[in-house]
């Protein structure tokens, strides 16, 4: 048992996700923001000796800094026994990869999807390149994983990868791979159907492990199958924030004089713990962590 003044784990994703590959469990990636989101976060893994992602989007690096984020990690880490990878998100420009290089994150994802393929793969060359001569680890996507609205972008439906591009992508030395399989970012507003043969297909060509983007609301038995046809890392953030934000406005319409921001804030990081442990135990990730 890790006792106080023992730093926490942070890893890269290459070290999480090998394991997760060859024993079919899939590491979970949970988008935080503040100081609340990841001690819910961190207190749930533990709880669950679950590995963990926690996704920061550059929209949550800007509002909180990259270095900041980081050293909340180490802080609430501080003692626990927990293996984190601190991974920026969705990073679309240079400028966000070096801001996270620079600011102590152990892995990076390259969004190159908005490219024509020629251009993805020699940005992502270059992004593999900086964060390997770092230590970090790279994430790449190939497709374009649909969008929802959940942040306010025009909604969009998925772009399917094809295999021929995936091969390309997986070809720059990227570490792990954001396959567009008929996912979508936000709440779905019909079941997902993922496309099972384009991922089987991939899995079998490239040799590193495969990212399910749009994680909330996907079907257990899809989830599942996932899993086993080789992905090993699945994003979930628009279940948490739901959690999150609906807590603190039943706080506040109880209690419609309360004045302590911790009181309100906790309360969202409380009903936050709930949907952890549901997409852990999805992801079969409990227990895994030694």
């Amino acid at each position: 048992m890790a006792t106080r003044g023992t730093p926490v784990r942070l890893l890269t994703l290459r070290q999480l996700l090998a394991p997760a590959r060859r024993e079919s469990y899939a590491v979970p990636h949970f988008n935080v923001c503040n100081l609340e989101t990841v001690q819910a976060v961190l207190a749930v893994a533990e709880e669950m000796g679950s590995p963990v992602i926690l996704g920061i989007h550059p929209l949550e690096v800007g509002y909180a800094g990259a270095s900041t984020m980081v050293e909340v990690v180490r802080s609430v880490g501080e003692g626990r026994r927990l293996d984190v990878a601190v991974h920026l998100d969705h990073g679309t420009t240079k400028e966000d990869i070096m801001t996270c290089i620079r600011g102590g994150f152990t892995s990076v994802m390259y969004d190159g999807s908005a490219l024509v393929l020629d251009e993805n793969l020699a940005v992502t060359k270059w992004v593999v390149e900086a964060a390997h001569a770092a230590g970090l680890s790279v994430e790449g996507e190939i497709g374009a994983i649909g969008q929802t609205g959940e942040f306010g972008e025009a909604v969009a439906n998925p772009q399917l990868a094809d295999v021929g591009s995936a091969v390309a992508l997986a070809g720059t030395g990227i570490d792990c791979l954001a396959l567009a399989y008929g996912s979508a970012h936000g709440f779905y507003t019909a079941e997902p159907s993922l496309d099972f043969d384009l991922l089987a297909a991939v899995a079998d060509r490239v040799d590193i492990p495969i990212v399910l983007h749009g994680g909330t609301g996907i079907p257990e038995d899809q989830i599942r199958k996932s899993i086993d046809l080789g992905v090993a890392k699945i994003n979930f953030s628009a279940v948490l924030r739901r959690a999150f934000i609906s807590a603190m406005r039943e706080h506040l319409e109880l209690q419609p004089d309360e004045l302590s921001i911790m009181a309100v804030l906790g309360a969202g990081s409380e009903k936050m713990k709930a949907p952890l442990r549901d997409c852990i135990a999805l992801c079969r990730s409990a227990g895994r962590v030694s």
